[in-house]
């Protein structure tokens, strides 16, 4: 009993920080989901994508556990290229936690009515991130499981999916969707490699997590698109999408409040490979404050063109990523996955067949 509930726990908490990670301020205002998800349409390419998470949180996962974390993985996967790999990673990550400071500053303009063109919210955020990060992977799983439930109680009672025939249009439309919802997933599981790999690397019973995970990101991509879908046009257009679609003042403060913490979760799980990467080095707390303040710069550039022009070079590479890691892991569609499984079949029949002792042999 008390190993089953140690695997449920675990499973919680990896689920939880999994959505933490993806659902940050590009996701909860809508405007990463009308980027790279048709307006009409849409629930045939999110059941894709909660598949397409639950394969890829799983791939990682097992790399991790395989190869000591994300630094084995690269290592092993990638030979030579591990360094450009990790170098275009944490160029991402720290594009990433740029687009979630502006996240903030997109959130007081439109949540709270801050006119004021002094960020406030992400000027606080700065010493919030620098003074609690360093925990490592328990660290992100606490601020997880404290902050996402409210975000997936506040999206569930929005849940009002209607659906709409997928995959429709002629071909190039088709699969420019198509593409466009690889891109997307690919571009937050490769941001989230580094966390699930040593996610992996400390408990190797993952699997349930990666798929709950995937499943609550489908479900919340799908309440967020039915909701837009059904305010018109106009919604998506708008910085925040589904901030629009809800509309009423009492509802504003809500979301923002609940948007904060979704800004928060996936600033620090998005900060996580780029404190791992200077922590060894001399004079970290230089490093640590220097990229604070290069990710806060960039935030002034605002969140929709972060989420326009880099996002979908962050995802290229994360696809790139993703498929080495399929192909020279082969974790998969190889001996790990099946052949273990064969062995036991065949050495259970051979022990069959001694116990049964012929005739001929005795």
């Amino acid at each position: 009993m008390n190993g089953y509930l140690k695997r449920a726990a675990h499973t919680v908490k990896l689920s939880f920080t999994l959505v933490g990670t993806i659902v940050g301020a590009g996701f909860l205002s809508g405007a990463e989901l009308v980027r790279f998800f048709p307006p009409e349409g849409y629930l045939s390419y999110v059941i894709l994508s909660a598949l397409l998470y639950a394969g890829c949180f799983y791939l990682l996962y097992r790399c991790g556990a395989k190869y000591g974390g994300f630094g084995g993985t690269l290592d092993a996967l990638f030979g030579r290229g591990a360094q450009i790999i990790r170098g275009v990673l944490l160029v991402s990550s720290l594009v990433m936690c740029a687009s979630m400071f502006a996240g903030l500053n997109a959130a007081a303009q439109e949540g709270l009515g801050w006119k004021s063109s002094l960020p406030l919210l992400s000027l606080a955020a700065l010493p919030l991130v620098y003074f609690l990060s360093g925990k490592g992977v328990k660290g992100l799983f606490a601020v997880n499981l404290a902050l996402v439930p409210f975000i997936l109680v506040f999206v569930g009672s929005y849940a009002d999916i209607s659906y709409q025939a997928g995959l429709s249009g002629d071909s190039a439309q088709a699969f420019f969707c198509l593409f466009s919802v690889l891109v997307y997933v690919a571009m937050n599981c490769f941001l989230a490699a580094p966390l699930i790999c040593d996610a992996g690397a400390e408990d190797k019973s993952g699997g349930g997590g990666c798929v709950t995970a995937a499943a609550l990101i489908g479900f919340c991509t799908a309440v967020l698109l039915s909701n837009i879908a059904a305010a018109g046009e106009d919604a998506q257009g708008a910085q925040m999408p589904f901030l629009y679609a809800l509309g009423g003042e009492k509802v504003r403060i809500l979301f923002t409040l609940v948007c904060i913490c979704g800004i928060l979760t996936t600033l620090f799980s998005s900060w996580y490979p780029l404190h791992s990467a200077v922590q060894e080095k001399r004079r970290a707390e230089i490093w640590r404050a220097a990229l604070l303040a290069a990710a806060f710069v960039l935030s002034l550039f605002g969140l929709k063109p972060i989420i326009r022009f880099v996002y979908p070079l962050v995802g290229a590479a994360g696809a790139i990523f993703l498929a080495v890691c399929a192909v020279q892991s082969r974790l998969l569609f190889d001996e790990p996955l099946f052949g273990k499984r064969d062995q036991r079949v065949h050495a259970r029949g051979k022990h069959a067949q001694d116990r049964r002792c012929r005739h001929h042999e005795v």
